[in-house]
C-alpha cells in the first residue's frame, strides 16, 4: 500500500476543519482536534530491506472549557461524511475534569502550513542496506512520516498543519550492551532528504578527534563506530581509574539534560499534592552562571526544522520558545490552560500563571498538557581534557526520591593512555539535583537527538502519554558522580 494514498490534502483539511468548526458550540469555548500521522518504517538487517509498517493513525477530540468535559476516540481516519458518526461514538467516550482554567481567551488566529511531502523519503534505503549486509547483527531503520493536525475552537481560531518527517536509527548489538544513535527532522524538499546526512555531525562522539562527526556517509560514521563498540574491560579500574565510588562524568548528549532538569520546568494541570514542591521554582538561583537552558519549539538544525517543534499548541496558540534557566536563575516554565492555583505558590513560588502555549497532545489523543518539545543547554564552554574521565552516552535517566537522579549508560568509555576511548561495561550515574547543575560545565560539541517522552495521562493517571521530543545540547562534564556497574 502507498502511503501517498493516505495523506489529505489542503483542500480537504480544510473541508474537515469547516465541518468541525460548524459543530461547535457557539456560546462556549470549545476546541475540536483532528490528527493524522501517515508512516512507512523501513528496516534493513542481514542486507534485507524489508517495509515492517505502514499506515495511518488516528485521533479526534473534543474538549469544552466551559463545562469541563472531554472525548477522544482513535483508531479512524475521519471525513467530513463520516462526522456524524465520529460524533455518536465521540460522546458516548466524554467525561468530566476538575482542573483551574485560567481564563485567557481562546486565540482567533488562522493560520494554514501545508508541506508538499517530498517524493524520494527512500532515497538513502540503498546504502543502509548495503551496509547492513556486511554488518551482521546491525539494524538500521528508517522512518519516514506526514503528521496532519487540525485544530478549531469556538472563537474562529483555526489551524492547520502537514508536516513531513524522516528518521534513521542505528543499533549495533544487543541488550545491555547495545550502541545506538539517531537522527530525525522535518523536511520540506527533495534537497532536505538529499543533504540528510549533515545531520552527522551533531553525533554523540566518544572520540577526541571526532572521527564519528567528521563521517561524509551514514556507511563511514556507522562503521567507525563499531569498531569502538567492542567492550575491553569490565569495571573502572581495570582501565586505569582509581578504585573510588566518585568519578568526574562527561555526558554526550541530552537524555538526562531532559530527564532529570527538563521536565520540572512542567506546570502540573492536575490538583498537587500536599507539600509537593519544584526543584525550580520560580527565582531559584542555582548557582552556575554558565548554564543557559531552554526549551525551543523553533529551534533548528542545519536549517531544518527539529523532531518534538511545533507551531502551535493544542489551543491554536502560538509556540514560543521558554528561557528555564539563565545568569544562574530559574525564569519561565512550561505552561497550557490550567493550572493548580491553590499550590502555585508553594509548588512554583508564583502566585499566578499566564504561560500557555506549550501544551501538547500525543499521537494517543490524550489531554494536553504542558510538555517540552526541543530541550536546548547551551552557555559558556569550556576546554576539559577528558583523560581520567568515565564518557557515557546515557540512555535513561530519572529523579528519585524528589532530590536525587540516576543516569543510564549501555554505552560507557574511558581514553586509554594514548588518548584512545576503550569502553567498559554499563553503568549507573547518581548524585543529588541541585550538586549536579551546580558543578556541571560545559564543553565543545554539540549533539541533537531525538525521542519520545512519557508521561502519566492527567485523566487516567494509570496510563502513559508519549510526545516526540528532542535534545540540543553542548557535550557536558557532571562533577563527582557516584558511578556502580548497570
Amino acid at each position: 500500500m502507498s502511503i501517498e494514498n493516505l495523506i489529505k490534502s489542503e483542500a480537504q483539511m480544510l473541508e474537515i476543519a469547516d465541518a468541525l468548526a460548524d459543530r461547535l458550540p457557539k456560546d462556549e469555548d470549545a476546541v475540536a482536534r483532528y490528527r493524522q500521522v501517515v508512516f512507512e518504517s523501513m528496516h534493513t538487517d542481514h542486507g534485507r530491506r524489508n517495509i515492517n509498517h505502514c499506515g495511518l493513525s488516528a485521533t479526534y477530540n473534543v474538549e469544552n472549557l466551559s463545562n469541563n468535559t472531554y472525548s477522544s476516540i482513535q483508531g479512524e481516519e475521519l471525513f467530513p461524511h463520516t462526522l456524524d458518526d465520529f460524533e455518536r461514538w465521540r460522546e458516548r467516550n466524554e467525561v468530566p475534569f476538575v482542573f483551574t482554567r485560567k481564563g485567557i481567551p481562546l486565540p482567533m488566529e488562522r493560520s494554514t502550513h501545508w508541506i508538499q511531502p517530498p517524493s524520494n523519503y527512500d532515497f538513502w534505503d540503498g546504502e543502509l542496506t548495503e551496509f547492513t549486509k556486511h554488518h551482521p547483527g546491525d539494524r538500521i531503520t528508517r522512518e519516514f512520516a506526514v503528521e496532519q493536525v487540525i485544530t478549531v475552537n469556538g472563537r474562529g481560531g483555526l489551524v492547520i498543519e502537514s508536516r513531513p518527517f524522516l528518521a534513521i536509527f542505528y543499533r549495533h548489538g544487543y541488550d545491555p550492551l547495545t550502541v545506538s544513535r539517531n537522527m530525525g527532522v522535518y523536511v520540506e524538499s527533495e534537497e532536505d532528504v538529499r543533504r540528510f546526512p549533515i545531520l552527522l555531525k551533531y553525533l554523540p562522539d566518544p572520540t577526541p578527534d571526532r572521527r564519528l562527526r567528521s563521517a561524509q556517509s551514514f556507511s563511514e560514521a556507522f562503521d567507525r563506530l563499531i569498531q569502538l563498540s567492542p567492550v575491553r574491560h569490565e569495571d573502572l579500574q581495570s582501565v586505569g581509574l582509581p578504585d573510588v565510588l566518585t568519578h568526574d562524568v562527561i555526558m554526550l548528549n541530552g537524555v538526562p539534560v531532559h530527564e532529570i532538569f527538563g521536565h520540572q520546568f512542567e506546570e502540573p494541570v492536575y490538583p498537587l499534592q500536599v507539600g509537593q514542591r519544584s526543584l525550580f521554582p520560580v527565582g531559584k538561583n542555582v548557582q552556575n552562571p554558565s548554564l543557559v537552558l531552554q526549551d525551543n519549539p523553533h529551534q533548528t538544525v542545519e536549517g531544518y526544522s527539529v523532531c518534538g517543534s511545533f507551531h502551535f499548541d493544542a489551543y491554536g496558540r502560538p509556540s514560543a520558545s521558554k528561557t528555564h534557566i539563565c545568569d544562574s536563575v530559574v525564569q519561565e516554565h512550561l505552561g497550557s490552560e490550567y493550572v493548580d492555583l491553590k499550590n502555585l505558590e508553594g509548588f512554583l513560588g508564583i502566585t499566578e500563571s499566564q504561560a500557555v502555549g506549550s501544551a501538547r497532545q500525543g499521537d494517543d489523543g490524550s489531554f494536553p498538557q504542558g510538555r517540552m518539545s526541543c530541550t536546548v543547554l547551551d552557555g559558556t564552554v569550556e576546554d576539559i581534557d577528558w583523560s581520567g574521565k568515565v564518557i557515557m552516552v546515557p540512555h535513561n535517566g530519572y529523579v528519585v526520591d524528589g532530590s536525587f537522579f540516576k543516569v543510564h549508560s549501555c554505552e560507557c568509555y574511558v581514553l586509554n593512555g594514548s588518548g584512545e576511548p576503550e569502553r567498559v561495561g554499563p553503568l549507573e550515574g547518581s548524585r543529588a539535583v541541585y550538586d549536579a547543575i551546580m558543578g556541571m560545565h560545559l564543553i565543545p560539541g554539540r549533539t541533537h537527538h531525538i525521542g519520545s517522552c512519557s508521561k502519566p495521562n492527567v485523566l487516567d493517571g494509570g496510563s502513559e502519554t508519549e510526545v516526540a521530543v528532542s535534545f540540543l545540547v553542548n557535550n557536558q562534564l557532571w562533577e563527582r558522580l557516584t558511578i556502580r556497574p548497570l
